[in-house]
């Protein structure tokens, strides 16, 4: 079951015909469904085993927090069975609507976008410039993007914008003599790590510094170490796994190498592509306005969509393409991203699940009496790991920040631990599991574009994880050391 699928199965196809461009695998589709029924099935299972409760919650930012020391159990009867599986439509009603509803058309009109681009030959134009520039110098090109990636990350809390990048990175890893795989890592990988190493992402540290009583983005300096270790070990990572996945249709980058591409290009590709790069900037600019607008950053997913189709879809009219075709192939790329959707509904019911059992709640009571009764690393560690644990069900770091700072500042406070490091642990927790759990829709978003099933990125992405697990563990006793 963890075999890899073959090579050719998880090459995006970057050619004009754009039917082949974003395609939903129907193994990978399989094969996570399957993960998510056994992991809907096990969660209603597990809300049996653990008493409902429930916390009093006030209105914070216009957020829900829990009110500390409201807890009590409830004599609420267990979810029926059959609810178990009717929660991946309840999910369209319940608290999380808008969001859900939010991230399917995101996936869904990005998809129509990139299309319209691929076939105007935009994308194969702007592979070709990043080719020619970096043909010799392929690994000094895969650390220069993960920098920029995870800095996007780190800084301004971009995660949901990668999937506008994942089917570039990947058909560009293939043009390098990679495969798939490493596309995702300096993509996916790339902005996840760095969002989870934060350094001022406005979604993490803001919140739960701001939460906790301590000024907003304090503590930066610890937190730049912090970065440049994982960026070192992340990026030396996927520089040797991709060492061992170069593939033996593209062992040379000379000027040949990309003879399956178009080698020349018309005035309207040229001036589609500049429109695209325009608007990519803007989109930029964008997100780094939101990390200080608040209003902006709870409308940034509709904001990357709009700057994304204008590009996209203005690219396509520059390069000559009709409305008709843009219209045909915009349809062609939401129709061929379409499946992704029953994951998204299947991944956002587990939290659900949890929610309408009354479990969630009780999990945050039992924790916080561990974690009151810990000396200040041990704290940290509880901390992290309840943490880790909720990011499964709750994937919004934000969202757990609302539900757990309150809760665990008093208690850091009681065990001698700085709200500083309890902060800290909090954001490991919530940022390095996010393309690990198969609960996360962008996870699962992104490896359902590029045709990659999840036991492949599993086995992939498993070594890295575990490492980066130990060394953020090594950083908290550091913390707790130096009181940090």
């Amino acid at each position: 079951m963890l075999s890899c699928i073959s090579y050719m199965d998880i090459q995006p196809q970057f050619s004009h015909d754009d039917s082949q461009m974003l395609r939903i695998g129907k193994k990978s589709l399989f094969l996570a469904g399957a993960i998510l029924l056994v992991l809907m099935t096990a969660t209603g299972i597990m809300t049996r085993f653990i008493p409902a409760g429930s916390y009093e919650y006030e209105t914070v930012s216009g957020r829900q927090t829990i009110i500390e020391d409201t807890f009590q159990f409830t004599d609420d009867a267990p979810l029926p069975v059959w609810r178990w599986y009717t929660a991946a439509v309840e999910v369209l009603w319940g608290p999380d609507a808008v969001l859900i509803i939010s991230i399917i058309l995101f996936m869904c009109l990005i998809a129509g976008a990139v299309t319209v681009m691929n076939s105007g030959g935009m994308l194969s134009y702007l592979l070709m410039v990043i080719i020619q520039r970096f043909k010799n110098r392929r690994y000094l090109m895969e650390a220069s993007i993960i920098l920029i990636l995870m800095l996007f990350g780190s800084l301004l809390g971009s995660i949901e914008e990668v999937v506008v990048i994942v089917p570039l990175m990947t058909a560009l890893a293939v043009r390098m003599g990679w495969d798939t795989i490493i596309g995702l890592g300096m993509s996916l990988g790339a902005i996840a790590f760095g969002f989870a190493s934060a350094l001022t992402n406005p979604f993490t540290i803001g919140i739960a510094q701001r939460l906790a009583g301590i000024p907003v983005f304090s503590g930066i300096g610890f937190r730049l170490l912090i970065f440049i270790t994982i960026y070192l070990v992340y990026t030396g990572y996927v520089i040797s796994t991709s060492r061992s996945r170069t593939h033996t249709l593209h062992t040379s980058l000379s000027s040949d190498s990309s003879e399956d591409m178009p080698h020349t290009f018309s005035q309207g590709m040229r001036r589609g592509f500049r429109w695209f790069v325009l608007w990519l900037f803007i989109m930029a600019v964008l997100i780094a306005a939101s990390a200080r607008i608040p209003l902006l950053s709870d409308i940034m997913l509709a904001v990357v969509v709009i700057c994304f189709l204008i590009g996209g879809l203005g690219a396509g009219a520059f390069a000559g393409m009709r409305a008709k075709s843009i219209l045909k192939h915009t349809l062609t790329g939401i129709t061929t991203v379409a499946p992704g959707i029953i994951l998204i509904l299947m991944a956002a019911s587990i939290k659900h699940i949890m929610h309408k059992s009354g479990s969630m709640d009780t999990l945050l009571y039992l924790a916080s009496g561990k974690i009151s009764q810990a000396e200040p690393f041990r704290a940290a560690l509880l901390i992290y790991l309840l943490v880790l644990g909720l990011n499964f069900f709750i994937s919004s770091g934000s969202a757990k920040a609302f539900l757990i700072i309150p809760i665990i500042t008093p208690l850091a406070d009681m065990v001698g631990l700085s709200r500083q490091t309890a902060v800290l642990a909090y954001v490991f927790g919530d940022g390095f599991s996010n393309i690990f759990y198969p609960t996360n829709a962008i996870l699962l978003i992104c490896l359902s574009i590029t045709g990659v099933s999840y036991f492949t990125w599993f086995r992939w992405i498993w070594k890295i994880q575990l490492t980066v697990f130990g060394i953020t563990v090594l950083f908290l006793l550091l913390a707790v050391h130096i009181g940090y």
